[in-house]
């Protein structure tokens, strides 16, 4: 098959940003699938121009097998009125591409969320090549905007997108889902049953260093790796961080963030507020330098605001970097599904709830370290069974199997 995967912030490993895209798009050039990833050349995480020049419209660029077709995108500051039209023109150029129609009709595309207006784009350009069309779906959008952003459900972009959701919905061939639960809600929505297909994150155990032991660290070192934006609750973290320096025990404790986004320069200046000594924040890393700061941990931690569509599922990319670097998680969040407690690899505690997250570190904390261990082990050989790419590469090339065939009958 000749296979393009529109995402708009896909990145090789070499850059900091999504490399699901990649992970998936190798694992198909190893079946003998032909692979192009048309992507923003403005890197979401680090808010830089990656790749074109002055006067550049695109650039491709091969990595392990891997095209990438790096379009141009304008840049923006954070996640108001500029990112939309960021996603606008994105969609815009994916469509208008002379250098990606040069490729000649690909047999499938797959339109990836959160970015609706490119997926809405994906699929219209799918319609006008007659190639099959694939919905992939890392959230639930709009309704992440309404549960999570608190917009409301008559904002004019909710209904625009809301549109957009279900018309994919209706005109995909198959839809590939990160979220273990919620194939009910498309199925409502116009969604045949036998085309979703359930494709969580996962890690390239190829490239994934063996997992080092716990550290001896002279302060119990627990790491956020990603993004710093509303969904996250970080702020619980800083709350976290003050109930156990009022405890007196927070010369014991080091919370570090790594990464950027949209909330990283409020939380660093209300860190510095709240005069916080057992806090830490780091630039983004690209994604293969992440094991390397893992392993320097004592422990991971996954935090999500609390709200009513996570009842769907979570599956953050953090979260299986961190157990594939065999580091016992801190899992503060509502969710329908735990990976942690169904690896039993750490612990869990409620969501924005401070007190409980800094009772949860000090309870890891004080386990002992040849238990911390057996859970980083577990932790290991959860994601080997269950979230290594050359499965989920299986699964995600049937679902683009299966809207080829349907396509072809249909035609």
């Amino acid at each position: 098959m000749k296979v393009w995967i529109v995402h708009q912030h896909a990145v090789p490993p070499s850059l900091p940003g999504s490399v699901r895209p990649f992970a998936l798009a190798k694992e198909l050039v190893s079946r003998g699938h032909e692979v192009v990833i048309p992507a923003s050349s403005f890197n979401h995480w680090t808010r830089t121009e990656m790749r074109l020049q002055a006067g550049e419209d695109s650039r491709s660029e091969v990595v392990d097998g891997v095209q990438f077709l790096w379009l141009r995108a304008p840049a923006y500051p954070g996640s108001g009125a500029m990112r939309f039209v960021s996603m606008l023109s994105y969609a815009t150029n994916l469509f208008s591409s002379r250098a990606l129609r040069a490729l000649g009709p690909p047999d499938v595309i797959v339109g990836s969320s959160p970015n609706l207006i490119a997926a809405y784009g994906a699929e219209r350009l799918a319609n006008d090549l007659g190639a099959a069309f694939v919905f992939e779906v890392r959230d639930i959008w709009p309704q992440s905007l309404v549960d999570v952003g608190r917009m409301s459900p008559r904002h004019p972009v909710v209904k625009l997108m809301g549109w957009m959701e279900n018309h994919l919905v209706r005109n995909a061939g198959s839809i590939v889902s990160l979220l273990p639960t919620n194939a009910d809600y498309y199925v409502e929505k116009g969604a045949q049953v036998q085309g979703y297909f359930w494709v969580p994150n996962g890690v390239y155990l190829p490239d994934l260093p063996h997992p080092k032991p716990i550290p001896h660290n002279e302060r119990f070192t627990v790491l956020f790796a990603g993004i710093h934006g509303i969904a996250n609750g970080l702020d619980t973290v800083l709350e976290a961080a003050q109930v156990l320096s009022e405890a007196g025990v927070g010369d014991k404790v080091l919370f570090r963030f790594l990464g950027d986004g949209g909330e990283k320069p409020r939380l660093v200046q209300r860190a510095l507020d709240m005069g916080l000594t057992n806090v830490e924040f780091l630039d983004a890393v690209p994604k293969g330098q992440v094991p390397e700061m893992l392993a320097q941990a004592d422990a991971g931690l996954l935090i999500l605001k609390k709200s009513p569509v996570f009842r769907w599922g979570v599956s953050p990319n953090k979260l299986f970097d961190y157990l594939g670097a065999g580091r016992p998680v801190i899992y503060a969040v509502e969710s329908s599904n735990n990976p942690v407690e169904e690896a039993g690899a750490g612990v869990t505690v409620r969501a924005e709830d401070p007190d409980d997250l800094a009772a949860g570190v000090v309870r890891l904390m004080d386990t002992p370290r040849d238990e911390r261990q057996r859970m980083g082990d577990r932790a290991r050989a959860y994601v080997e069974e269950h979230h290594d790419f050359a499965r989920l590469g299986d699964r995600f090339e049937q679902a683009l199997q299966h809207a080829v065939a349907l396509s072809r009958l249909v035609n």
